[in-house]
């Protein structure tokens, strides 16, 4: 990815619209981003990642809301766009970030594009323009994440050093995000989740276990048994509660078939004993129904009188439901003959009220025919006041429009005025504001200069305290350093005086063993003529030896540790006092931190003047829109004045000449609306009692025509009713002369209704059938009784009681010993299957676990999964990083791997050691001075960029960016810095770097000068040499 333009609005301390056009560098492959302090310069990066990533570089600034430039104007969206070239193909991305505008609750719609640049004009590189699918192509194009471009591409300030000096765990991290090992650390996880699993499975099913065992007690009954003799036992495995469960299964089948017996013999006898009692039982049953029948039967017998008589009485009423009907039709018409007499009657009294209305009615519809004169000219009238109402009432809408207008134009002068008076006093208020403006600004002259001097300030005084910490921490190490040696020699005395009285002892113990004729273990001769005679000294072991050796070497090491340090801290102190040197600085001057503090006080006064310029400026420019605006307001004011004045004048005119065409007791809209309504309201009531006498005519004649009409039909109506009761009447006493009644008192009594004949038929007819089911019923009884007699159950009852009792007795027995033998074989069954279970899964659980503790570094090294596959890649980025920095450090320094183990049961595995080949020795990395870990850093970030391309071929890395402290380096290492990065950029590479070092400066061929404003903003050009 090479950059060749970034655009930032808004953005950070870019105030408007800055363009960086990397174009103008053109074959210049390295440049310096250089500017005073805050400037902006670490901005440029950011601008670039945030295009490519949505994010800034750098961890420390995470919050994108918060890259919205302070100084930007309200109206001005913040917005960074990049323009790229990746394999010759060129591509546009842009990011617009959201914020919340003056007055408003919400904050704007964040924006962000993609497209590829063509001769055809731009492509869209995704099918939404959402961030996230904008984010998956920018790496996919790219070919690295916004971690490794961090790492690779961009180095921020102080990020790709912690690469270098820090712990395992921070390296595991960083090194999981570059190379995507999270699946390594995700087997971990799932071996830890599977592990959980075994273990919850395996301790459910010993609980099962353990459970079956319980069961044993409670579901068979205690016994002298094995079983529970080992239940009472405090320990017992599961293969003597098995064993012993057998036992009892075998002891309750036994036990099963000989209780199976007795059951079978005393059921037997009792399902015989039980059929003859049933017997007996049956007969006594059937004398005592026999007794029953006979004593209702003769209870019949005697209600035989009673039943004849009812069965005539239910002869007679069906004779007279016939006549019945006939009765029923004369009385109808009877009382039909009697409401036609009283319909007449009816009818003649309504003909004469007909009659007096209509006569009441003619007079008044002659009354009111008399008055149509008084109607026509009511109605003239009324048409005459109507033809003024809308005159008059657009009169009343004029006055009032006239009046409002005159209000108006009022009110317009008195504004008018006000307007005036606020232009001239906000005039002199920008006068004001502009002589204040040209105050600050004079003052704000010396601004640049004082910032330089205090960072100048600012670091000789971070030198100076460098410079001190080190000298005192050097102090401290030469009295520890003396403090080491001296109990190194003191070590070193015990243990000579110690190994020689062993040596000693051991001569002695020879001499005393050697035998004339035997060789000497030491010479090999077999004569001794001078024996030594020394007495055995004070006893010493070999392990006393050997702990005294181990003693002498804790000691020799701690003191070996403290020189190397101290040598360390020696050489810091000589790296600071060639940089207090180079900034002229002496260490006994005691004023350095009260002139910081002296020019601290007046560049806070400054930038407190500068906030006051921004702010007086922001608040010139609201005033001269204020003034402008009233200017303008005045003057439409007065045009507008000038307007409604005219318009009033012709409308009041127009308003007079309509006055004098209208009568002057009708000129007000209220008494003429009052004149119409009492018009109209008499005209109402004369023409509504004119159609009403009308009405009552027409409808009093049309009553009377339908009264008579109705007489006529109550006359023929009557007669014929009349004519058909005289029918009806006949035909009744025909049927009762031919019926068998012999009076009319006789039928009357003999009629019944429906209903009750009918419950009279189905008791008749009752009676009948069950009298003569029952002398059917007695009959088959007394054959079927004949030759026996009642039978006493008392006593066999007895017998069949008692042998139910011992039947269910055995029944109970072999119930339960049945069930105990299920019981017996299920929990056997249970346990046995069981038992295996718990034996695979505990193999099962202690697979997975001791898998578990390797992969997540529970072993000796302390090295998990993901650390062993990160190690590999660690060598290779060691390697390549070798490379440079044999060449940088003059062959003095190689990076090595740390295979030390880490305290307190941490990860190792990661770490970094240093071989510094002037001493021979090797030591943590974090011992390096400040210079010697830029250049270790350096080549890290260079060799770790050389080993993710090789494991990414189709990724060309054609830029570099570095935002580090070159000015910790001294001049040779700086030239050899130099030589480094002018190396890189013959490979192709475009390297911008952000310094303050004038030899990094002068070396290379082009500057992106970051200037700020008085105002506090930024803007950037390129020099090039």
């Amino acid at each position: 990815m090479r950059p060749i333009q970034l655009i930032m609005t808004a953005f950070g301390p870019y105030k408007g619209m800055e363009t960086v056009d990397f174009r103008e560098l053109k074959d210049n492959r390295l440049f310096v981003i250089s500017g005073a302090t805050g400037a902006g310069k670490t901005t440029i990066f950011d601008g670039i990642c945030f295009a490519l990533y949505g994010q800034a570089s750098g961890e420390d600034r995470t919050d994108n809301r918060a890259m919205r430039s302070d100084f930007a104007d309200d109206a001005v969206q913040t917005t960074v766009e990049l323009t790229f070239d990746i394999h010759n193909r060129t591509y546009r991305i842009m990011r617009q970030i959201p914020y919340v505008k003056q007055g408003n609750k919400s904050e704007t719609t964040a924006r962000c594009e993609f497209y590829e640049l063509t001769a055809d004009g731009e492509v869209p590189l995704v099918e939404r323009q959402i961030v996230s699918e904008i984010n998956k192509k920018a790496e996919e194009l790219i070919g690295f994440t916004q971690a490794q471009f961090s790492q690779i591409v961009m180095l921020p300030q102080g990020e790709f050093r912690k690469f270098l000096t820090s712990d395992t765990e921070n390296k595991e991290t960083i090194m999981r995000k570059i190379f995507k090992t999270d699946q390594y650390r995700e087997i971990v996880e799932r071996l830890k989740e599977k592990k959980d699993n075994a273990q919850l499975i395996l301790t459910k099913e010993m609980q099962q276990s353990e459970g079956h065992i319980g069961q044993i007690t409670s579901l068979l009954p205690e016994r002298e048994s094995s079983v529970f003799t080992v239940l009472a036992n405090e320990h017992y495995n599961v293969n003597q509660v098995v064993q012993g469960l057998e036992e009892e299964l075998v002891f309750y089948q036994e036990k099963t078939v000989v209780v199976k017996k007795s059951y079978d013999d005393v059921y037997a006898k009792h399902t015989k004993m039980q059929e003859t009692y049933h017997s007996a039982k049956g007969v006594n049953e059937r004398f005592v129904e026999l007794r029953q029948k006979e004593f209702t039967l003769n209870g019949l017998a005697e209600q035989l009188p009673t039943m004849e008589r009812k069965e005539q009485q239910l002869a007679d009423a069906e004779r007279a439901v016939s006549i019945g009907e006939i009765e029923m039709q004369f009385q109808t018409l009877k009382e039909e003959t009697v409401s036609k007499a009283v319909d007449l009657k009816r009818a003649q009294e309504a003909v004469q009220i007909a009659t007096e209305k209509m006569e009441l009615a003619g007079q008044r519809f002659r009354a009111e025919e008399e008055r149509k004169e008084d109607r026509d000219q009511l109605t003239e009238s009324l048409i005459r006041l109507k033809d003024y109402l809308p005159e008059v009432s657009s009169l009343a809408s004029k006055k009032a429009a006239l009046d409002l207008m005159k209000k108006e134009n009022d009110i317009l002068g008195k504004e008018l005025e006000i307007t005036a008076r606020k232009t001239e006093e906000e005039t002199k208020n920008v006068e004001s504001m502009k002589l204040k403006i040209e105050t600050v600004e004079a003052g704000l002259v010396q601004y640049d200069e004082r910032i330089d001097q205090l960072n100048v300030v600012n670091e000789k005084c971070k030198v100076l305290d460098e410079f001190n910490v080190i000298q005192n921490r050097m102090n401290i190490l030469e009295q520890g350093k003396s403090d080491k040696e001296a109990h190194y020699e003191v070590c070193q005395k015990k243990y000579d005086r110690v190994e020689q009285l062993w040596l000693n002892n051991q001569a002695a113990m020879l001499a005393a063993s050697l035998n004339d004729g035997e060789s000497c273990p030491v010479c090999g001769s077999e004569e001794h003529p001078a024996k030594s005679h020394k007495k055995i000294e004070a006893t010493v072991s070999k392990e006393q030896l050997e702990a005294e050796k181990e003693r002498l070497k804790e000691a020799e090491s701690q003191f070996r540790t403290v020189a190397i340090t101290y040598q360390n801290a020696v050489e810091q102190l000589k790296d600071k006092e060639q940089e207090m040197k180079r900034l002229a600085i002496e260490v006994d001057k005691n004023n350095l931190h009260e002139v910081k503090r002296e020019v601290e006080t007046e560049v806070a006064k400054l930038r407190g003047d500068r906030k006051l310029l921004v702010d007086l400026k922001e608040k010139l420019k609201q005033q001269e829109v204020v003034t402008a605006q009233l200017m303008t307001q005045k003057s439409d004011m007065e045009h507008a004045l000038i307007r409604q004045q005219s318009l009033y004048d012709t409308q009041l005119a127009l308003f007079n000449m309509t006055l004098q065409t209208i009568p002057e007791d009708v000129q007000v809209l209220a008494a003429l609306q009052e004149r119409i309504a009492g018009a109209e309201k008499k005209k109402a009531e004369l023409d509504h009692a004119w159609e009403s006498v009308q009405k009552v005519r027409e409808e009093t004649s049309e009553k009377l025509t339908t009264a008579k009409s109705a007489e006529m039909h109550a006359v023929k109506t009557l007669e014929e009713a009349k004519g058909k009761k005289s029918r009806a009447e006949s035909r009744f006493k025909k049927a009762l002369e031919e019926s068998a009644f012999p009076i009319v008192e006789a039928y009357r009594e003999a009629k019944m209704p429906e209903v009750d004949r009918n419950s009279l038929k189905e008791k008749v007819a009752n009676y009948k059938q069950q009298l003569h089911s029952l002398r059917d019923a007695v009959a088959e009884l007394r054959v079927m009784l004949e030759g026996k007699e009642i039978v006493d159950l008392s006593s066999l009852e007895t017998k069949v009681n008692d042998l139910k009792r011992d039947y269910e007795a055995a029944l109970t027995d072999y119930n339960a010993s049945s069930e105990f033998e299920k019981t017996a074989f299920g929990l056997k069954e249970k346990l046995v299957k069981s038992s295996e279970k718990v034996i695979e899964l505990e193999r099962i659980y202690g697979k997975i676990t001791d898998l578990y503790d390797i992969v997540r570094g529970q072993n000796g090294l302390k090295l998990s999964f993901e650390r062993y596959i990160q190690i590999e890649y660690l060598e290779r980025i060691i390697q390549s990083a070798n490379e440079r920095l044999k060449e940088m450090s003059n062959g003095q320094f190689v990076l090595m791997r740390s295979d030390r183990q880490e305290v307190r049961g941490r990860q190792s595995g990661l770490g970094l050691d240093v071989y510094d080949a002037y001493t021979g020795q090797t030591r943590d990395v974090k011992t390096l001075s400040g210079g010697e870990k830029f250049n270790a850093s350096l080549c890290l970030a260079l060799g770790m960029a050389d080993v993710i391309q090789s494991f990414q071929g189709s990724v060309s890395i054609d830029t570099m960016f570095i935002d580090e402290g070159f000015g910790s380096l001294d001049e040779e290492s700086l030239n050899k810095a130099i030589d480094t990065l002018i190396d890189l950029q013959k490979s192709g590479r475009m390297i911008g770097v952000i310094s303050h070092v004038e030899e990094l400066k002068a070396a290379f061929p082009a500057t992106l000068e970051v200037k700020k404003t008085r105002e506090g903003y930024s803007h950037t050009n390129f020099l090039i040499k």
